[in-house]
């Protein structure tokens, strides 16, 4: 199972590569590359949204740390 980083991150470098290519070569707005940023968007929101791809949460102090 891939945890959320890597997920997100995945997404997020497909949606920096689209726009980048939609950047360089505007006559493919046309395409469904347009459509692809956001759907590309959506997923990530969905991906953050997820029990099973949301990582646990760190308790604030750490149990070692604490001295009492």
């Amino acid at each position: 199972m891939q945890t959320e980083a890597s997920i997100l991150s995945q997404l997020r470098f497909a949606h920096e590569l689209v726009a980048d290519i939609l950047g360089q070569a505007p006559q493919l707005y046309d395409c469904h590359l347009d459509q692809a940023l956001l759907l590309l968007v959506l997923a990530m929101k969905r991906a953050q949204r997820s029990p099973k791809l949301r990582r646990p949460r760190q308790p604030a102090y750490p149990a070692q740390d604490m001295l009492f």
